[in-house]
């Protein structure tokens, strides 16, 4: 493997990204009513309208992306689930054949020091009941589940976050 170190994505890399999230959660499928898959499939594929608010960023295997990670700054998340001034992690995904190798980590690590370098108290995100592994990597960074969200897709779904400064 020739692993390049997390660099923000481009416009032309939007199709990959999407690609890649499908890939990377497609294992929830066999899990979720037809319908609902779909419905999830359609939003880790909106990555080019994600980007208006979102900066993506990027691992690659030679040319290939095989992670990557969103990140909203304060104030332009969500306003259903973060509140104004909580930053964001979005839309984690390493492919399944990348796995176990520190990606997910680095790409998770790399929001947090983007929340920090943009002065947020908090950076949030959030995840389903399918997305154990998901919330094992989050909690070992500090990230405490914070609330439970309208049921999505089917799915139990909880908001958590991670202070950064203050109380």
């Amino acid at each position: 493997m020739q692993l390049s170190t997390i660099r923000p994505a481009t416009a032309h890399d939007f199709s990959a990204i999407a690609s890649l999230n499908v890939d990377a959660y497609r294992e929830f499928a066999a899990h979720m009513a037809t319908e609902h898959w779909h419905g999830m499939e359609t939003s880790l594929r909106a990555v080019e309208a994600r980007a208006q608010h979102t900066q993506f960023l990027v691992v690659r295997d030679g040319t290939a992306i095989v992670g990557s990670v969103g990140y909203c700054p304060a104030g332009r998340g969500n306003p259903e689930i973060f509140p104004p001034d909580w930053a964001a992690v979005l839309l984690l995904a390493v492919a399944p054949t990348h796995r176990r190798h520190g990606l997910a980590r680095g790409l998770v690590a790399a929001c947090i020091e983007c929340a920090r370098h943009d002065s947020a108290q908090t950076i949030g995100l959030f995840t389903s009941e399918l997305m154990t592994a998901a919330q094992q990597l989050y909690e070992s960074f500090g990230f405490r589940r914070e609330s439970e969200l309208p049921t999505r897709l089917g799915l139990r779904y909880w908001r958590y976050r991670l202070q950064l400064t203050g109380n």
